[in-house]
């Protein structure tokens, strides 16, 4: 590999490789995109009842419904 195709590789790669905490809009919440990819097998129904605002984003606390969400209808099963 060339210097100059690893330089491209990293550009491509260094944001997928950041915390999912530094992965958040500019208004400080995740997308609904994600939090499904966090919870990919959970209905968008069941992420949606979590915004509680209806801004479309998720806060930590609206995080912590969608956790218990997940957590008694997807693996407490």
């Amino acid at each position: 590999m060339t210097v100059r195709s690893l330089a491209a590789l990293a550009l491509v790669a260094l944001p997928l490789m950041q915390p999912a905490a530094a992965q958040t809009s500019n208004s400080g919440g995740l997308t609904l995109a994600q939090v499904q990819s966090r919870y990919y097998n959970m209905n968008a129904v069941h992420i949606k009842k979590c915004d509680y605002n209806g801004d479309g984003l998720y806060s930590r606390g609206e995080m912590n419904c969608v956790s218990g969400i997940y957590r008694a209808m997807y693996l407490d099963r």
